[in-house]
């Protein structure tokens, strides 16, 4: 779940748009086997949204480290290939820390190109303290900043109240969870992954990240190289990832996400979002419910809209309702202050009440920034773009705040990393999910990547509004056909 102003993104990506290979028909791959699968004992799922699934459950131990100590058990299942023969396992990981993989399985298949679906089997699992696989936390209640609704912002202030909260919550909450807290980062997950690669009993899988399964991608691509057959990183994290770094990147990325959405929209809503973000500064907008829309709510609103293109058009029907809501000095329909509501996100330590977010982000990166760099983070943001764009690096900076170093770090891909075949690399210029610039300096981490650019927001692309893209990634995971070395992809937008 994680999330660079337009002109400096634009100004330093250098990339050539080129032709994408026409999607060849797949030459017969061998899927050889290399162990027995009988730890694995396959049955039908259970329920609708797994109909047509197959379900099992691996055990594996609760600490690599220390396999002696105990077990997990992890939910896993799989659609088989529609067609036979297969090129073996394609694996995904659909995203978080804390995104069920079990709950992800059926839409991330229908939504595979056929050709994909006929040639393998789509494989996932629920990671460590998510889904219906173990540890079970106790859930967990974290703090929203106490924020003015309007007028000028004391970023150290609030953010020192914050962290101040943040801390009192997270040590709660790891108090109630200390029997597991420390072995769910992504360090055990990967050992995870590979465990279950033998248990299908192959050779090598093709592994598909999205968001924060890049960074799953990552490490198990560091860990073990050998093991992958093909490597899709989409929507892309840093491969050097600290908790500082993301206070720091997340100074631009809404900024970057909103103008891009808005260049797409036109004119007339540039001016009707300068408008409506303007008088929020010093007014609140009344609804019909009895209550008011506050900058905070509208500005989390749109920031979670602007990051999947799909969902752009609510966006744009909002700020045309607050503009002429200003303009006619009338309240706000119920309907879109119920929209904003259940939708706004203000800052990024969202990961609801399940803790495996915190715990899992909180293993990998042991940094801890200070109020100070919070601050100064938040201070810049709220001068890029908007006064409310300041709290996501607020919330991204505190997501560890009171905790301690949580388990085994991953370690970072400060170097270069050469596959067999090397990945490709897929993010939109505009993403305020995973910014640009750490995809970029991840596909510079592998000797020989390909790097696909998305000259929109859309976080994880692949699948997604750009034909463009899916002509690059879909012969790659055929055939392992790598294109060219840079591929921009124009934005796609009625």
């Amino acid at each position: 779940m994680r999330r660079l102003l337009l002109a400096t993104v634009v100004s330093s990506l250098a990339l050539v748009a080129a032709p994408i290979p026409a999607l060849a028909q797949p030459a017969v791959e061998a899927s050889p086997r290399a162990e027995s699968s009988s730890s694995l004992r396959w049955t039908a799922c259970e329920g609708d949204r797994l109909k047509g699934a197959q379900c099992a459950f691996l055990r594996v131990p609760r600490d690599w480290a220390r396999p002696s100590a105990g077990n997990y058990r992890i939910a896993v299942a799989r659609i088989r290939a529609e067609v036979a023969p297969t090129r073996g396992v394609l694996m995904f990981n659909p995203g978080g820390p804390g995104g069920a993989g079990l709950d992800s399985l059926r839409f991330v298949q229908r939504g595979l190109p056929k050709e994909v679906r006929d040639s393998f089997d789509i494989v996932t699992f629920d990671p460590r303290g998510v889904g219906e696989s173990q540890p079970t936390f106790a859930s967990c209640r974290t703090p929203q900043p106490d924020l003015p609704a309007t007028g000028p912002v004391d970023w150290e202030a609030a953010t020192s109240a914050y962290v101040e909260a943040m801390s009192a919550a997270l040590q709660e909450c790891l108090e109630v969870n200390s029997a597991d807290a420390e072995f769910v980062g992504t360090w055990q997950v990967i050992r995870d992954m590979d465990s279950l690669r033998r248990a299908l009993g192959v050779q090598k899988i093709s592994f598909w990240g999205m968001s924060y399964g890049t960074t799953v991608g990552r490490a198990y691509a560091q860990q073990f190289p050998q093991r992958l057959r093909a490597l899709v990183l989409d929507g892309t994290i840093s491969p050097t990832p600290s908790v500082g770094d993301y206070t720091r990147e997340h100074i631009w990325d809404d900024a970057t996400a909103i103008q891009t959405m808005l260049g797409a929209f036109g004119a007339r809503s540039k001016r009707a979002y300068r408008t409506v973000m303007s008088f929020l500064e010093d007014q609140t907008i009344p609804t019909e419910d009895g209550d008011v829309l506050t900058r905070w709510s509208v500005s989390g609103f749109l920031v979670n809209k602007a990051a999947y293109q799909s969902q752009w058009d609510q966006a744009k029907q909002l700020i045309n309702e607050l503009y002429a809501a200003i303009r006619t000095s009338r309240a706000v329909s119920r309907d879109a202050a119920q929209r904003i509501r259940s939708s706004a996100v203000t800052t990024r330590s969202d990961g609801g009440t399940n803790p495996a977010y915190f715990f899992v982000n909180c293993s990998d990166m042991h940094d801890r920034p200070s109020v100070r760099e919070l601050a100064g983070a938040a201070e810049q943001a709220a001068k890029v773009g908007v006064t409310p764009l300041g709290a996501t690096p607020v919330g991204e900076g505190a997501q560890c705040s009171g905790l301690p170093r949580l388990g085994r770090s991953v370690p970072p891909l400060a170097g270069t990393l050469r596959l067999a075949t090397p990945p490709i690399i897929v993010n939109s210029i505009g993403d305020n999910r995973t910014p640009w610039l750490g995809a970029r300096e991840t596909a510079n981490a592998f000797t020989g990547s390909s790097m696909v650019t998305y000259a929109g927001t859309q976080h994880v692309t692949y699948t997604g509004p750009s034909t463009c893209v899916d002509a690059a990634v879909t012969p790659y995971l055929l055939n392992r056909t790598l294109p060219p070395r840079s591929v921009a992809c124009p934005l796609v937008y009625p």
